[in-house]
């Protein structure tokens, strides 16, 4: 049969090289080598599906993980999965609210893409839904002119899994600590001559470390693609995800990272209301693209994707300590109900041609977008809910819950337009260059409560990179990309009524690649500045002003070698120096960035030692303030893991230890009061079949 499920986009399935703590193992590399190429020492493949730029040449950094290395891992969520990655800071757990509010690269928040198209809330459901996931990209470093929209620090793209040229059909069974209990399937094939199908899903039932924190989850995905006739190849994804658990408020900073006088708050310890705790998310998306080849040279891709984000919340925040009483916290809380709406409609046309000798390869581009939020929220009255012993609580509302007050309901749509392109200019067989501009225009229109905000804003942004091949494996690489954000500056104004600008960003980075046949490592140098920062007028500090910046810059190196067959090394290091470079308040200029931590590390190893693999790593991450310019400190972490696999048969088996040493340790999500524990020591076995 022709390999008619791999002609575009997506529907190539690559099997890369690991940047986490082990490579392919020999379980799966038996299983899929039907439909699966590995490679070693080289990218095969353009990033993130759109941008058309092989992986080896893209003039930002990028890193790659795969399905395999999160079974070898035991990764649980994509914050897990970023652990690989030298200047990543992960974030809370899976246990805090919201993973993807404290996923950092770089020192910036990062974004998420599947398929090459960007998200908008749908990424916030479920962190741990990783039962889709063909391969995760990293890309460093702003870029909007393909993407939109993104965050300062850099795009997660994540690839899902489409089908393959000969049926497949496998299971698993994994459990653990704190009574893990999970299930997921992944069966597909050819359906006709034409069209291929691919349907995945997981369900998990389990415990976790903190006490009245259970993990109640269920995500099922479909792929479709279809090749009618060799001019058209069409794919549809569709997924579903849902989470059920509680909302965690997090430990008191006073307990954990400051004394309180008594001792240390346990990791476990759950200071919300049992009673009034629920945190429920659930979504669809869905997602259909056609390559249609116009001629040999041109082809044209429509894009579009709708997706949710639908949730209800009971939750407790934590405040300061009682006066005189540092064991005793403050509490406030409120209840929402969130549904979300994102729209997005994309039209490519891409192509080759020659001027002059040289060769471009030309993306030109116009999107819609429109984002639809509702949100509806009742606060608990002032008083209402009592402060409580963070060591030992006692639950004020175990057959009652907090008394509420509505607070506001909003509504807001934000349409936006761009257009946008880019070429590649191969100025001779080593040298090419990347330069690409965007134009976007938005629409917004805010109401809460009835009172409506509302404008238009634009931004421009810019790329422009290029990589040269000294020979050797040795290759340069570096650029300018920009970016920018709406999120935190839709419906805000200044003192005078004039809306803010969009926050934007950009990167400038140059580095140098070595890939050989048994070698592959990148060392690169950085700046990231965050512009049009609110930060409080001078003249009136119950307004803000856009004169804020904030700054990155540093080194970073990775890199994975394989000296001898069956032995595979990684290892990364990423030293960053996070500083507030404006700011109208006194004592922030020059200040530390909170959750910034200098020095970062990662290495791993994967030795096969007959039908058994063993593997290791080990993680670091070093001190860092707790928000912007804060004298409270976030202690420094080493974390080690070990694992272990093997097949027999079509049985195969992966065992996960993290955390080996137990080590107790915190991490931020934004705010000055609480802190969220890091997971202790666990461990999880899967156990897999092949049908």
């Amino acid at each position: 049969m022709n390999s008619i499920f791999r002609s575009a986009g997506p529907t190539r399935l690559v099997a890369l090289p690991l940047l986490l703590c082990s490579l392919h193992s020999p379980a799966l590399a038996e299983e899929n080598a039907d439909e699966t190429i590995i490679v070693t020492g080289a990218r095969t493949g353009d990033f993130g599906v759109k941008s058309g730029i092989p992986l080896e040449r893209v003039p930002q950094s990028v890193q790659l993980l795969d399905e395999q290395e999160l079974i070898d891992r035991g990764v649980r969520s994509v914050g897990d999965a970023l652990r690989a990655v030298p200047s990543a800071n992960v974030g809370g757990s899976r246990v805090s609210r919201y993973q993807s509010f404290s996923l950092k690269i770089r020192g910036f928040l990062a974004d998420q893409m599947r398929n090459g198209i960007r998200q908008r809330y749908f990424e916030d459901i479920d962190a741990s839904a990783l039962s889709n996931v063909e391969r995760i990209e990293i890309l460093k470093g702003p870029s909007a002119v393909l993407f939109g929209q993104s965050a300062v620090g850099g795009l997660i793209s994540v690839i899902t899994k489409q089908p393959t040229d000969s049926f497949q059909a496998s299971g698993a069974l994994t459990g653990g600590s704190y009574d893990q209990k999970m299930a997921s399937i992944d069966i597909g094939g050819p359906v006709s001559q034409t069209l291929g199908i691919r349907l995945t899903g997981e369900i998990e039932r389990s415990g976790t470390f903190v006490d009245y924190q259970d993990m109640d989850r269920e995500n099922v995905g479909l792929s479709l693609a279809w090749r009618p006739s060799e001019a058209i190849s069409a794919h549809l994804v569709a997924e579903y995800l849902r989470r059920t658990t509680a909302n965690n408020p997090g430990l008191p900073v006073v307990g954990t990272l400051v004394s309180n006088g008594v001792g240390t708050v346990p990791r476990g310890q759950f200071l919300g209301e049992p009673n009034f705790t629920d945190l429920v998310a659930d979504g669809l998306l869905l997602q259909a693209w056609a390559d249609i080849r116009m001629s040999d040279d041109w082809t044209l891709t429509p894009r579009f994707q709708v997706n949710q984000f639908n949730t209800s919340l009971d939750q407790i925040r934590l405040l300061a300590p009682v006066a005189g009483a540092p064991t005793k916290i403050q509490r406030n809380g409120r209840r929402g109900r969130e549904d979300d709406a994102y729209y997005i409609g994309q039209v490519d046309v891409s192509g080759r041609f020659r001027t002059g000798g040289i060769e471009h390869k030309l993306l030109l581009g116009v999107e819609y977008s429109s984002e639809n939020p509702t949100f509806r929220q009742s606060d608990i009255v002032p008083g209402g809910v009592p402060p409580i012993d963070s060591m030992n609580p006692v639950y004020a509302f175990t057959n009652s819950q907090p008394p509420l007050a509505f607070t506001f309901y909003s509504q807001g749509n934000v349409n936006g337009f761009a257009f946008y392109g880019q070429d590649q200019i191969a100025l001779t067989e080593n040298w090419s260059v990347v330069a690409g501009v965007r134009h976007s225009l938005f629409d917004y229109d805010n109401r809460r409560n009835g009172v409506r905000n509302a404008d238009s804003i634009s931004n421009t942004s810019w790329q422009l990179g290029t990589n040269y091949v000294l020979g050797g494996g040795f290759s340069l690489y570096g650029g300018y990309n920009s970016g920018f954000d709406l999120e935190p500056v839709v419906g805000s104004r200044s003192k005078d009524g004039t809306p803010f600008k969009p926050e934007t960003s950009d990167q400038v980075e140059a580095g140098l690649r070595l890939v050989r046949e048994n070698f592959r490592g990148s060392v690169s140098a950085f700046r990231i500045r965050r512009n049009n920062v609110a930060t409080t007028d001078p003249n009136d500090p119950n307004y803000q002003v856009q004169e804020g910046q904030l700054r990155t810059q540093g080194v970073e190196l990775e890199g994975e070698w394989t000296p001898l067959p069956g032995w595979w090394l990684q290892g990364g290091y990423a030293h960053i120096d996070g500083r507030i470079t404006r700011n109208n308040t006194p004592g922030l200029q020059n200040a530390w960035m909170g959750d910034t931590p200098k020095n970062t590390a990662t290495f791993s190893t994967r030795v096969t030692v007959g039908p058994v693999e063993l593997r290791g790593g080990a993680y670091y991450v070093g001190e860092r303030a707790l928000v912007n310019g804060s004298r409270i400190i976030l202690d420094d972490y080493l974390l080690f893991d070990l694992g272990a696999g093997a097949r027999f048969g079509k049985v195969s088996i992966d065992a996960a230890l993290t955390n080996l040493f137990d080590k107790t340790y915190y991490t931020a999500n934004g705010g000055a009061n609480f802190v969220y524990p890091g997971d202790p020591r666990m461990l999880s076995v899967r156990v897999g079949y092949r049908f």
